[in-house]
């Protein structure tokens, strides 16, 4: 099977993918709609950090990435141009350095319009397993579907404080693109990997010490969790406060700007 990737970023197979080619090519042909630069410009805040060049790519990126999922509206919510764009255009920032096939494998956006609750079953002090709801904003499954609050996503889209729904129920995505939800996403090779492993566990294990002792910081000790959920936290802050980040984890930052091909603080200063 030949693989190339053509000067978009985009991955075609050369045996299998041209009806998939062909119906990109055409969706590309079109005008960007007004509308949606509209709305992404409303509801984005991240999009007015980037360049004209990158923005261009952006957009080629989202409508690729509305077009190939299935939206689901849940919970009475209506399922809107403006859900559609305002999520796909920070899901896709975080591909915007390398290629939106890395979501190839996620295939349902699913939106309520406010925090949902989910049964949950947990063992009582005497072991009797009792069924109760937990309120959720977001999930990531590794089936390959996403659930939002559209009210979160809106919310954590206008302002930049460190946390956003979507990047990191995405960075999850990210993440299981190889199969696995252990926090190392698919990577070029074993010096990428390795390098990964060391700055990752290292940096893991300074937030999982700053959590136990209530320290202040700019990574969300949520991440000490697990190593998916360090990630995760990673990224948002890596996108949301990369100055910050630069200057407090100066080895993380690097390594996730030679991950995502991508330079924030720089973005920002420019």
């Amino acid at each position: 099977m030949l693989v190339r990737e053509d000067g978009n970023g985009y991955r075609e197979d050369r045996v299998f993918g041209w009806l998939k080619a062909r119906r990109r090519a055409k969706l590309l042909a079109e005008p960007f709609p007004e509308t949606w630069r509209t709305l992404i410009e409303k509801n984005s805040a991240l999009y007015r950090t980037l360049s004209q060049e990158e923005r261009g790519r952006l957009h080629d990126a989202l409508r690729l990435f509305i077009a190939e999922r299935d939206w689901e509206a849940c919970g009475g919510l209506e399922m809107t141009d403006e859900v559609k764009v305002t999520v796909a255009a920070q899901a896709c920032l975080l591909t915007l350095g390398r290629t939106v096939d890395a979501y190839d494998h996620v295939r349902t956006v699913l939106v309520y319009p406010e925090a949902y609750y989910v049964p949950v079953e947990e063992a009582d002090e005497a072991g009797v397993v009792v069924e109760e709801e937990e309120d959720r904003e977001g999930e990531a499954w590794e089936q390959g579907s996403v659930v939002l609050s559209w009210a979160d996503v809106k919310g954590d889209a206008r302002r930049c404080d460190g946390r956003n729904l979507v990047l990191h129920e995405f960075a999850h995505q990210l993440d299981m693109g190889d199969g696995a939800a252990n926090g190392t996403p698919r990577l070029e090779d074993a010096g990428a990997e390795a390098r990964w492993a060391r700055v990752m566990s290292a940096e893991f294990a300074a937030l999982r010490e700053r959590a136990r002792t209530r320290g202040r910081g700019v990574l969300d000790t949520y991440g000490a969790e697990d190593e998916s959920e360090f990630f995760a936290v990673a990224a948002e802050a890596f996108f949301e406060r990369p100055r910050d980040l630069r200057r407090q984890r100066p080895e993380l930052y690097d390594l996730l700007r030679d991950y995502f091909r991508q330079d924030p603080a720089e973005r920002i200063r420019r």
